[in-house]
Formats: C-alpha cells, structure tokens, sequence
C-alpha cells in the first residue's frame, strides 16, 4: 500500500541526496576538526606543488643573472629567503582552508540532521508496515495518554 506520507518522505530525501548530498554526506563521517584538517592537508600539498612551480618558473626567467654570477650568489641566504616564503605561503594556505572547510562543515550540519531525522522516520514506518502486514499490533505514542 502506498503511503502519501512515505512517498514525500522519500521524495524529501532523494531530492537532498541528488543535490546537496553529494558532497553533505560524506562530512557525516568525519568530526569538525578532522573533515578540516584533511582538507587543509590537502590544500598544503597542493600550496607546495603551486611553490615549485612558482619557484621553477622564477629560477628560469633568472636564469642569466643564476649562471653569470653563480660564485658571486649568496647561497645561505637565498635559501633562507626561499624557506621562510615557503612556510609563509604553507601556513597561510593551511590557515584559510582550516576556515572555509570549518565554515562548510557548519553550514551543512543542520541539512545533514534533517536528513538523518527524515532517514530515521521513513525506517520507522517502513517497520510498522511490516510489523502490521505480518498481522501484529502497533502501539503509537500518539494514542498513549498517562
């Protein structure tokens, strides 16, 4: 038998599932602070492979200047300068990905409850028709008065 209350329940769900679920639903399993840290992990990587890039390209537009004075360069120095830009452009990468995936995370916690909740209700009648179409008696709340 079918169930208008079932069927916009399940409609409620599909409709999330094929929109916002895609990428709600998988920060269903991790806490705040680590669906963040893997994200911003991940943006680290990402800055340090954006780094060498950077880096390379610099190397080989300076290239002329690199090879006419190789002995007269600084090379303690250069590497420092490279060091501390590298850990600047990490850090703040890290830094600006730990917030926007923190922010995501508690924009899409109250969408993912509601999908639990609704989760939750379609199983429960889902067990009260089987329970009933076995023949069995079910006990509502809704009719409990004490």
């Amino acid at each position: 038998m079918v169930r208008e209350k079932n069927v916009k329940l399940m409609s409620r769900i599909a409709i999330y599932e094929k929109r916002k679920g895609k990428t709600e639903i998988p920060m269903n399993g991790f806490y705040k602070s680590d669906y963040a840290r893997i994200h911003a992990l991940k943006a680290a990587v990402s800055a340090t492979v954006a780094f060498v890039l950077v880096a390379a390209m610099v190397v080989i537009y300076k290239l002329d200047y690199i090879l006419a004075n190789v002995f007269k360069l600084d090379y303690k120095k250069i590497g420092i300068y490279v060091a501390a830009g590298y850990v600047a452009w990490v850090l703040l990468y890290w830094i600006i990905a730990w917030f926007i995936y923190s922010k995501k995370y508690e924009d899409a916690r109250p969408n993912i409850i509601i999908y639990n909740h609704n989760l939750k209700k379609l199983r429960e009648e889902s067990e009260r028709d089987v329970i009933k179409s076995k023949g069995g008696v079910v006990l509502d709340d809704d009719f409990i008065n004490l």
